[in-house]
């Protein structure tokens, strides 16, 4: 590996990049993340907690720079990333990259900022690609420190300073200033913040835009680390844990925007196939959620640690959206009786259901062996050890991503009253990476249409799927037509 610090050389590469280098498929790929995102947004935009942001950022001042979705407004840029971001994460509705979940910083971020500067579609794809590869390899470098990819906050502030840095055309130079500066105080989430509380909505929008702040500084002449990486003070010394150094690897080669996986319900991405298995059973057979003796949900390690982690903070009829979002047990019953899991079973009124909580006490959580052996198998991570021990074993750069693909399977059986029981499995859910390209595209777009449907007239949302599909060849008046066409047109 090269002699220069990881910073110079993530500068080096993000300044040199261009639409053309970057794959047809990792393009392609970057669609389906805008169109996931743009409806994790409106979904955002319902919930109790999107509606406290969107109160809140509308009493920011600030010049009409780029647009607040789904309201319409115009905003300045960064309180439009803030807003935006936060929407995005109220529901734990965005996308999972391998390593990070960067979609907040690299679709909305990104979108604001090409909104602003009048850039066109391929300029925009480009940076969103280049946050990606760049705050998922950050997120993936420490993946042996932190026990959830989305404690990784960090991966945001150095996201928003790529894409303004891409978008701002910045020299080496200067990208590798505005990374030094987005890096200067890279501390992650606590866990109690993450799973007890509703920071994390906040920490992402703010931080996003601390980056892009941090890339304007830079492009004005402020000078920030050369080595926020490896140096005194530096992201690896803070995690402390052995860094996944080789996650830098592959630069151009690997792109890490090929593991992208897609979510179809508000939740955590370990609840998918859980959720899969819950509504096909419900559907299927028509079962009446009042004769549900028990609900048996077997996961492999990664769902089991996260409901242990949110575990201490479910507080029954008191417990917050974004603690559920993380848990096993309310999703599974509020789902069993609506037939389906949205944004309408995340509000304060339906969390408060006596009813959706006596089935969730019905809930059996276990490991299942299989599930654990078959995650450890396709895991890109296996050759560093749980204990770091391997760290500077692992290469990016040798992993095959079209191979690999994010899968984290389930088995459900639904016991009744008078012993009959219902059974399904699933190893691959509904936007799964392992799905076929053509799968996960369906996936967003009914995802997208979904969720934009309360606020958007049909055409307006065709036209706005259409732009999508085509941006890489879409004008800087095309671009600010899509901001405009996602949103209320009473905005």
């Amino acid at each position: 590996m090269s002699s220069q610090s990881i910073t110079r050389r993530l500068a080096e590469w993000v300044a040199g990049a261009t639409p053309a280098a970057v794959p047809r498929r990792v393009m392609e790929e970057a669609k389906n993340q805008v169109l996931g995102m743009l409806a994790a947004v409106h979904a955002g935009h319902f919930s109790d907690t999107g509606r406290m942001v969107s109160r809140t950022v509308k009493e920011w001042a600030g010049a009409k720079e780029a647009t607040l979705i789904p309201s319409g407004e115009r905003t300045s840029l960064h309180y439009a990333i803030a807003g935006n971001a936060a929407l995005a994460l109220s529901l734990d509705y965005d996308d999972c990259l391998l390593g990070s979940r960067t979609g907040p910083t690299a679709v909305l971020a990104s979108l604001a900022v090409a909104e602003k500067l009048g850039v066109g579609g391929a300029e925009l794809l480009l940076a969103q690609v280049l946050v990606n590869e760049v705050a998922g390899r950050i997120g993936l470098s420490t993946a042996l420190a932190l026990p959830d990819d989305g404690l990784g906050v960090f991966a945001h502030t150095a996201g928003g300073a790529v894409a303004a840095a891409s978008l701002l055309k910045l020299d080496a130079g200067q990208t590798e200033h505005a990374l030094g500066l987005a890096l200067m105080q890279p501390a992650a989430m606590p866990t109690a913040a993450y799973y007890g509380s509703e920071a994390k909505l906040v920490a992402a929008a703010l931080l996003a835009s601390l980056g892009v702040q941090a890339a304007e500084f830079a492009a004005n002449g402020l000078r920030g680390a050369h080595d926020a990486f490896e140096g005194d003070g530096g992201l690896f010394r803070t995690v402390g844990r052995p860094a996944l150094v080789g996650a830098f690897a592959g630069l151009g080669a690997v792109w890490l925007t090929e593991s992208l996986a897609y979510k179809v319900y508000p939740a955590a991405h370990c609840l998918g196939a859980v959720i899969d298995c819950v509504l096909a059973l419900r559907r299927q057979h028509n079962l009446d959620p009042r004769r549900v003796h028990a609900v048996h949900v077997s996961v492999g390690p990664q769902t089991l640690a996260m409901d242990a982690r949110s575990a201490p903070f479910v507080r029954g009829a008191d417990s917050l959206a974004t603690t559920l979002t993380q848990s096993v047990a309310y999703p599974v019953a509020v789902a069993l009786i609506d037939k389906e899991l949205s944004a309408r079973q995340f509000t304060r009124d339906r969390i408060r259901d006596a009813d959706v909580w006596g089935l969730a006490g019905r809930v059996r959580l276990s490991l299942d062996d299989e599930l654990g052996r078959r995650a450890r198998e396709r895991d890109p991570l296996r050759i560093a050890g749980e204990d770091g021990a391997t760290a500077d074993l692992f290469d990016l750069g040798t992993v095959d991503l079209q191979a690999y693909k994010t899968t984290v399977g389930a088995r459900v059986r639904i016991e009744m009253e008078g012993g009959r029981t219902f059974e399904m499995d699933q190893d691959a859910p509904t936007g799964s990476g392992a799905r076929p390209f053509d799968d996960r595209r369906k996936a967003v777009e009914d995802k997208f249409r979904r969720e934009t449907r309360f606020i958007l007239r049909k055409e307006r949302m065709e036209k706005a799927i259409d732009i999508v599909h085509h941006l890489e060849d879409a004008s800087a008046a095309q671009v600010r037509e899509l901001a405009r066409l996602v949103c209320s047109e009473k905005g």
